[in-house]
Order: structure tokens, then sequence, then C-alpha cells
């Protein structure tokens, strides 16, 4: 299956948003050893120990700014001449503030979390239309909602259906839309807890490592998952079990 995914997304362009340590790169790394060629999207313009090169590009874009967001698809298409693949991985997390925030906070969180996936899937599939493609949004798993804001939660559940939404609106395009929802994820990688791959390591930690969820995100975005749009799925080893 792993050679089947590499033959999919070969020569492919992806554009991972929101690219930092953990997820992010984790899922830029997944993508080039499949063969990709790779746009790491980050407020920093760094590419996180990878070697810029024909195959990997960094660029310094604000993804909640959609001019933007413009201006980068536009720059993506000059250099690559395509856009097959998008990760939405741009979001952010907040100390929750006793019972109610401030309307204000709760504005904020769904500018970043919810109005952010929204603009790119809407920038970034105009230029998909023609030959088809996937989008992949991040979202989180309902399991740690418990004790998280309010703002947090129900901007994170819209993902679900804003996935979905747009999913169907872009099916006749051949442009599947789908969502990963990790748990708790780790900050950096440890592979040695994740390979080789056993079932005894499932119950060890509830924490997941980035290449678990950069995994599922890979695999969505190829054309593996074909038959699978409109859907959202929880990575978080069975705590929604």
């Amino acid at each position: 299956m792993v050679d089947l995914i590499r033959d999919s997304l070969a020569g492919k362009v992806a554009v991972i948003l929101g690219v930092g340590p953990g997820q992010g790169i984790s899922t830029v790394r997944m993508f080039i050893n499949f063969g990709a060629k790779v746009a790491v999207v980050s407020r920093s313009g760094k590419t996180f120990g990878l070697v810029e090169s024909s195959t990997i590009k960094a660029y310094k874009t604000d993804a909640t700014n959609p001019e933007e967001l413009e201006k980068l698809r536009d720059k993506i298409m000059a250099d690559y001449g395509s856009i097959d693949v998008l990760c939405n991985n741009v979001g952010v997390w907040r100390q929750p503030k006793g019972e109610f925030e401030d309307p204000a906070e709760m504005e904020e969180m769904f500018r970043i979390n919810v109005m952010t996936m929204y603009n790119s899937i809407r920038i970034f599939s105009e230029v998909m239309k023609k030959k088809g493609g996937s989008i992949v949004n991040i979202g989180a798993s309902r399991n740690i909602f418990k004790g998280n804001s309010i703002s947090y939660t129900v901007s994170k559940s819209a993902i679900e259906e804003l996935t979905r939404k747009t999913a169907e609106t872009l099916r006749k395009y051949n442009i599947r839309v789908n969502a990963v929802l990790p748990g708790g994820v780790n900050k950096e990688d440890n592979y040695y807890k994740v390979f080789p791959f056993n079932y005894t390591k499932i119950s060890e930690t509830v924490q997941l490592e980035p290449i678990e969820i950069a995994m599922v995100t890979s695999f969505l975005g190829s054309e593996m998952a074909t038959g699978i749009t409109g859907q959202s799925i929880t990575v978080d080893r069975g705590m929604m079990a």
C-alpha cells in the first residue's frame, strides 16, 4: 500500500499551510518521502531544518489574511504550475479563562480556526478545479474538548461541518475534502515509539506522535483515498471509542 501511495503522490504538488514543529513539519517530510513537491507555508518562512530544492520551497505567509493567501496561491502556481493537495494545518489554542470568554476572543478564535480554513479552501480550490485534487483539514478529536475553552471547542467542532459542506460543493470538480481530527500530539516525533508497528503500543499512551497524523493526512491526500470525501477521521488511539 505504501508503494501505491508513493506512486499516487510522486510529482504532485502539495501545499502545507501552518507548518511548524510537530505534525506540520512531519506532514511535509511524509509528502516529500512519497515523492511530492511541497510548498512549506508558515509565518516565519522557515523550512525547519529541510533544505530548499526543486521539490521543496518555503513561503512566508500570514494564512489568516485572505489577500496574502491569494498571493501565495499565485506564487506557488508560478513556481510549480499546479496544486494537487492542500493541507490546512492552521489553528490556535489558548488557555481557558474562566467560564465565559470575552465575545471578542470568541470572534478571534473563529477568525483563525474557521475562517482561515474556509478562505484557503475557497481560494486554492479555484486552481484545483481543472484537474481535481484533495484537501485535508486538520481539526481536533472530541476527546480533548473537555476542560478546553468554549471558543476552542466550538471553533474546532465547526471544522467537521465545514469539511462536509465544502466536500459537497467541490465534488463536481473531483476535489475531495476530508478532515483529520487528532487527539493530543507531541511537538517532536519519536519514531521509536511508533516503529515497528505492533498492536501492543496503542494503549501505552494517549499522546500521539506527529508522524501518526502525517500518515493519515498523506493517505487522504493520495488517490488511494479516491472514494473518501466529506469525512472527518478521528486519530486518537481509541480515546473516543
